[in-house]
């Protein structure tokens, strides 16, 4: 992998079946799932635990624990049955818009790499980094392209993909998980309005602005809620509603005249009734609760357990 090279965000859609695997950080979590007609049909999921301190708080820091989760995961299955799309924890990889005069895909891939130091704080030969073009609200699509750059250290990219070689895991593509949770998430009825995708986790809130079916805007923040009493209490709430109002604010500001009428609420902690009702309250939103299974029509052999929305958007990615 040289620098600058793509296999984050692009990637090509097929047929047959599609595993993901997710890293959190009390497990691996794993999954393969495979066109049913016009739906979908889960072919195998597993639930990897790994030792505490490998991911912390959605970064990787010990790729040795992960992977001995990866060895794990090899022994249950037997073989690996496809390529794996694997997940990067999210607040590894930074994301953002960059936006260019219309021309195709790869010349703004070169014009990116001449100024790559003016967006991120590391040179495009020091980078893993791949572009994706998206769709955003009030734009001239005749005379602008805006790409999203999904990028992190080439160094990290090297061990992370290494260590899976190692143990033999064969890997068609990486993702950061917070893409593959907005895929998730949003379904596969086509979308033409402007939207919040929250994904609550036990110690970060990721918050997605989508338009369309495409994810604008991802931020990721630290919010404390281990403890399940916090899940209830509005005083440990309130930053939740407080980054979702932010965010709301900033694209208002980026985007003149666009409404913002629904969120999409989700994540392995996520179905929250009490965060559903603030979150209406204080934003003056239509709130859903997002299961990813019912969302998709298709059903858990373990059961229709949380935390799996990353692992289903990505292996959804080239499913679609």
């Amino acid at each position: 992998m040289v620098g600058g090279g793509g296999i984050l965000l692009s990637g090509k859609k097929g047929q047959g079946v599609s595993a993901g695997l997710a890293l959190h950080e009390d497990s691996l979590r794993y999954l393969e799932l495979e066109r049913n007609g016009a739906g979908l049909r889960v072919v195998r999921q597993e639930f990897i635990p790994i030792p505490a301190g490998g991911v912390v708080k959605e970064s990787l820091q010990k790729v040795g624990m992960i992977e001995r989760g990866f060895e794990d995961l090899k022994s249950r299955l037997g073989k690996f049955s496809c390529p794996v799309v694997l997940g990067v924890p999210s607040r590894d990889v930074t994301l953002r818009l960059v936006e260019y005069p219309r021309m195709p895909l790869d010349d703004i891939r070169d014009a990116l790499s001449l100024e790559f130091d003016k967006y991120f704080p590391y040179s495009w030969a020091e980078s893993a980094a791949d572009i994706a073009e998206v769709e955003v609200p009030a734009r001239d699509v005749s005379a602008k392209s805006t790409v999203l750059v999904a990028t992190c250290k080439l160094d990290y990219m090297r061990d992370f993909l290494r260590s899976a070689e190692r143990v033999g895991v064969p890997v068609m593509a990486v993702e950061p998980m917070n893409v593959a949770f907005f895929r998730a998430s949003i379904g596969p009825s086509t979308r033409n309005d402007t939207y919040f995708v929250v994904g609550v986790e036990p110690e970060v809130t990721h918050i997605v602005l989508g338009y369309r079916d495409n994810g604008i805007l991802y931020r990721s923040t630290l919010i404390d809620l281990v403890h399940p009493e916090r899940r209830s209490s509005e005083a440990d709430l309130m930053p939740i509603l407080k980054d979702v109002q932010n965010t709301m604010i900033f694209a208002g500001n980026q985007y003149r005249g666009i409404e913002i009428h629904n969120l999409i609420l989700g994540g392995s902690i996520g179905n929250n009734p009490k965060l559903k009702s603030f979150l209406e309250a204080g934003v003056s939103v239509n709130v859903s609760i997002s299961d990813v299974w019912s969302t998709w029509g298709t059903t858990s052999p373990l059961g229709s357990v949380p935390g799996y929305d990353s692992a289903f958007g990505l292996a959804l990615r080239n499913l679609l």
